[in-house]
Formats: structure tokens, C-alpha cells, sequence
């Protein structure tokens, strides 16, 4: 094996960055045909990342939106996550300044109150993880999923009932004084703790509320994996670890209608319905900033564009490919591609606070803003595809090492840009079957895999704090 990769691993002639920015600029054209809103920023994904936004469960869906909505993207034209939207935003309004001069005797309380109040919530936020982790092997053990959090809580974990008590007085005490030192700029503030909170707000995994949905966390079965029965009889559904619970809420919309004409489309074999990516070497090379970010910002993406895995590898040697002749291009076909707005929920008050009390902080505040900023952006634009074709046209020579090498290992993986193709472990979609050589055109087609899960290939985000 190691003979097949070091054939593939020879310096490429262009740059993998400038494969990226030709990717990445013919994604948003053709995506986003009008541009980027001001103040809005483009990452495409590095890696292919498929997400279950289609599942027959809507919990399970809700759960998959979620992590997609919850993420304040890295400052970087690659995708990947940097903080938690939900997390941030709630340690913001702890350090809004709202001013003013207070009693001296009254600020001392406050501080006493903001650490008792600290104190709970960091205790009930552990008593609420271990009594949830508790829960999640009662239900397995026993297979009894008509029992609340609440009531097993009540039984088996009194100590829950204690820390949330306590967080409640603590609470109430700290708010008490807030408002007596700052009055009605206190309240608001507040009302917006308390919908982002885990009492009665987006952080509530005990029961639902204005600020949370319904999801389902575990693993599912997957098919064939019950026991073995005698013929005739019907088998047991397979067991799942599946468990629902609340988490913050988002919405993104219009999706499942699309994926509704997607699903019509790939079984009409309709390949390039969704649209059609090509890239030569006559392509325009982007910049960053047209992408929304500083022309020198670093890309930080994960691997070359053209690359292969070894067996059980998680990183990959670049494939030597004269991606500057004139018979080199990839064709990416798409049975469905499509950006789709996501937003948080009534929690987020349309962003509201932030845009009043993004300049108004405490001293020694964190860093919430800026280009690395902990709420730094917001998604607000999923883009994503759908069982793609990819199509690697080469010179002959390329060609006959590239298949030559590719051809030479059960185990390898490719990776063509965001898309890896092979049965080597990190394989995440499709397999060395899906592929197709065609001598006569030097070209290599990849797809289209049959799949019902979408694929995340960038997000637009919206800058925060300007």
C-alpha cells in the first residue's frame, strides 16, 4: 500500500488553496447569483458533511437542525465550528453594562448574589447532566419509555429537585437586586436570561416551552440488526438508543418541500436537475473578500483538493494531477443544490440586544465581536446538495497513473474537494463501486451514490457586532 500512495504523492501543480477558491467561487455563483448581503460571509465545507435533515422522525430532524443552527462559524472561509450560538449569547447578556451609579452597599450585594448565583448554576448544570446520563441507562436498561425526566427525577435522583431549588433562589434573589439598582433596562435584559435560561428557557431539557423543541438524541439501529427469528414469524423492531429530550430551537426553512422534488428527481435519474459545478483551469480564481472576508484571511482548510487515504488514515497525500492543462477539469452534477435560511428562535429576539448593547460591556469583557469573537457571526444560510456526480477529466499520462494507483489498493479513499469517495474507514460517501473509468476520455465519473442524506456544503453567516 504504501508503494500506491507515495506513486500519488507528488507536488500538484496548482495550489490547493487556489482549487479551493475556484470551488468555492463557482459554489456561490451559482448559489447565490446576486452575491452576499453586506455584512454576510461565505465558508464552504472541507469535508463532506452529511446531515440528516429529511429523517422520517421529525425529532431526530429537529436535532440535525440544531447542530447546524447552533454554531457561530470560525472566522475563516473554511467551515468549521468555532462556539456555541446559544452559549455565547447567554454569557453576553451576563455582561451587558447598563450604567449608571449605584449604592455602594447595594453593588456589594449584587456582586455576592451574581456569585451565589453563578455557584448554582454551575451545580445544577453538573446534578442536571449526571441525573440526565442516570435517566438515558434507566430507559435503555428497562426498555420504559413512557417515564418522564421529571417523575424518574422525583423517585430516583432527589438531588435534582434540590439543585434546581437552589438555582430558582438564587436566581430570584440576583434578579430582586438587578432591578432595584437598574429598573426597567434590568427587566429587559432579564426576560431575555430567562428565555435563553434552563429553567423555562431555550436550555430547558425537562419540558417544552416557547424557546425549545422536541428532539431525539442516541443511536439508531440500523436494519438487519435484530435477532435472528424462524421463518414466518415477524421479527422485533431493532433496538434503538434513541431518547427525547428539548434543545434550543431553530428553524430552516423550506427544506422539506425541496427535498420532496429532489427525491422525485433521483428517482427520474434527473442527475444534473439541481445544477452543475465546473472547474478548469481556465477558471476564475477568487479572492477572499468576495466571499465576504479580508483578502488575507487564512483558509484554513482541512486537506488538498485532489488527494488519496490510506487505510484507516484520517489525513491524505496530495495526487499529482497537472490541473493547469487544458484537458483538466471536474464537473460536479447535482440531483438537488439549494441554499435554505436558518434562524434561532423567539430566544434570539431577532438579534435585538446584541445590536443595542454590542458597545455597552462591562470592563474585562470577553471577546464576543471582531474576527474571531466568541459571537462573532450567525448562521444564516445553509447551503446544500444532494447525491452529486463528480466527473475528473485529466491528460492521459495523469489519467493512467491516477486509475493505476487507485485501482492498486482495496483500502484507498479519494478525496476530490469537499467530496471523499472510497472504502477506506474514513470514507463517508460512496464507495470505489460508484466509480466508472472511461479510457478513451481520460475521465473518471464518481456517482451519482444513492443517498437520502443531504450533504452541508458551506454556510453563510451574518456578521455580528458592526
Amino acid at each position: 500500500m504504501a508503494t500506491a500512495v507515495a506513486n500519488a504523492n507528488v507536488t500538484a501543480t496548482v495550489s490547493t488553496e487556489d482549487m479551493w477558491k475556484k470551488w468555492m467561487g463557482a459554489l456561490q455563483a451559482i448559489v447565490f447569483p446576486g452575491g452576499l448581503a453586506d455584512g454576510q460571509q461565505f465558508s464552504a465545507a472541507s469535508i463532506t458533511l452529511n446531515i440528516d435533515l429529511a429523517n422520517a422522525d421529525p425529532d431526530i430532524t429537529n436535532y440535525n437542525i440544531y447542530h447546524l443552527g447552533d454554531v457561530v462559524p470560525a472566522g475563516s472561509p473554511a467551515y468549521a465550528p468555532s462556539s456555541g450560538l446559544l452559549s455565547s449569547y447567554a454569557t453576553f447578556l451576563d455582561w451587558i453594562d447598563l450604567g449608571g451609579s449605584i449604592n455602594p452597599n447595594l453593588a456589594s450585594q449584587i456582586n455576592l448574589a451574581a456569585a451565589a448565583l453563578t455557584a448554582a448554576q454551575t451545580n445544577f448544570n453538573q446534578v442536571q447532566a449526571a441525573a440526565y446520563a442516570q435517566y438515558l441507562l434507566f430507559k435503555q436498561i428497562s426498555g420504559d419509555s413512557t417515564v418522564s425526566f421529571n417523575a424518574w427525577a422525583a423517585q430516583q435522583y432527589p438531588t435534582y429537585q434540590q439543585a434546581l431549588v437552589a438555582l430558582q433562589g438564587a436566581d430570584s434573589q440576583y434578579n430582586s437586586l438587578m432591578i432595584e439598582a437598574y429598573g426597567p433596562g434590568f427587566s429587559v435584559v432579564q426576560a431575555a436570561r430567562a428565555k435563553v435560561g434552563p429553567l423555562t428557557g431555550a436550555q430547558s431539557i425537562t419540558s417544552q416551552n416557547a424557546y425549545n423543541m422536541k428532539v431525539k438524541v442516541g443511536s439508531i439501529a440500523p436494519p438487519g440488526s435484530g435477532p435472528v427469528v424462524l421463518p414466518g414469524s415477524t421479527p422485533p423492531d431493532p433496538k434503538s438508543n434513541l431518547v427525547s429530550t428539548y434543545a434550543p430551537s431553530y428553524t430552516l426553512e423550506a427544506f422539506t418541500t425541496k427535498y420532496a422534488e429532489w427525491q422525485a428527481a433521483s428517482v427520474a435519474r434527473k442527475n444534473n436537475a439541481g445544477g452543475s459545478i465546473t472547474i478548469t483551469q481556465a477558471s476564475k480564481t477568487y479572492n477572499y473578500d468576495q466571499f465576504g472576508w479580508s483578502a488575507s484571511v487564512n483558509g484554513s482548510w482541512l486537506g488538498d483538493f485532489l488527494e488519496v487515504f490510506g487505510a484507516g488514515s484520517s489525513s491524505g497525500q496530495r495526487t499529482s494531477i497537472n490541473t493547469t492543462s487544458q484537458n483538466f477539469s471536474i464537473q460536479i452534477d447535482f440531483v438537488g443544490l439549494a441554499s435554505f435560511p436558518i434562524s434561532p428562535g423567539l430566544w434570539w429576539d431577532n438579534c435585538s440586544l446584541v445590536s443595542t448593547y454590542h458597545n455597552l460591556l462591562k470592563k474585562d469583557a470577553p471577546v464576543f465581536f471582531g474576527d474571531h469573537g466568541s459571537l462573532a457571526r450567525v448562521a444564516c444560510e445553509a447551503v446544500i446538495g444532494f447525491e452529486p456526480t463528480v466527473k475528473l477529466t485529466m491528460d492521459a499520462n495523469d489519467y493512467n497513473n491516477v486509475k493505476s494507483s487507485w485501482q492498486a489498493q482495496a483500502n484507498l479513499s479519494i478525496g476530490i474537494g469537499p467530496f471523499r469517495i472510497g472504502s477506506a474507514e474514513v470514507s463517508t460517501y460512496g464507495s470505489k463501486q460508484d466509480m466508472r473509468w472511461d479510457d478513451a476520455s481520460a475521465t473518471v465519473t464518481i456517482g451519482p451514490v444513492q443517498s437520502t442524506l443531504p450533504i452541508l456544503l458551506g454556510v453563510v453567516s451574518q456578521r455580528l457586532g458592526d
